[in-house]
């Protein structure tokens, strides 16, 4: 008489672990897929395209003479020694630098400030670029400023909606006498725009 007893003592409990299970699975999948939305939304509607500032970047964003990093800011920005970094140019605050790589090849770097003087027009820019696959939109590793990349110039545009004017990162490659830039050579050139912009906020987040 025990055993039927403890037969389906047992079977209950298997259906309701298998029943619990499939509850916290189903749990789980509807958690990833909100989490999943939210984020598709933040980077899709209108007016979820505001970031949470975690400093004050007035000097940043301003205009001035002076170049938004030294040569010696320039090189620990890109990991390279000091002696690889030499300012080429400096008009009103928007400065060139030519960088010898590793591989002994030498790119120029260009840091200016675009005038524009309207947040309207940044936060255009912004959801311009979110709702176009062509162009990389990125969080700057503050986690409180766009950067938006031009799809076929490769500069990168600094956007933050708190200020009207963005931070331009350039690079120029001019050697008609010399070899093309390999592909790792190219994308060592588009990572070291990213440490530029990176560096920047960091350095002036107040």
């Amino acid at each position: 008489m025990k055993t039927p007893h403890i037969f389906i003592l047992f079977f209950t409990v298997l259906v309701l672990s298998a029943c619990g299970n499939s509850k916290k699975k189903e749990e789980t999948t509807s958690t990833s897929d909100t989490a999943e939305k939210e984020v598709k939304a933040t980077h899709g509607t209108d007016n979820t395209i505001q970031l949470k500032q975690h400093g004050d970047y007035t000097q940043l964003y301003a205009a001035s003479e002076d170049c938004k990093l030294t040569t010696s800011q320039l090189a620990e920005a890109l990991g390279y020694g000091a002696d690889q970094v030499q300012e080429q140019s400096n008009y009103q605050g928007s400065c060139w630098f030519k960088v010898t790589h590793p591989d002994n090849f030498t790119v120029n770097y260009g840091i200016s400030l675009e005038k524009w003087g309207d947040t309207n027009i940044v936060e255009g820019q912004i959801k311009s670029g979110l709702k176009n696959e062509m162009i990389e939109v990125s969080i700057s590793e503050s986690g409180d400023t766009y950067i938006k990349r031009h799809p076929v110039q490769g500069f990168l545009l600094l956007l933050n909606t708190n200020y009207g004017n963005p931070i331009k990162v350039s690079y120029s490659y001019l050697n008609p006498n010399g070899p093309k830039l390999t592909d790792s050579q190219r994308d060592e050139q588009k990572k070291n725009t990213y440490k530029i912009a990176n560096y920047l906020i960091n350095h002036y987040q107040n």
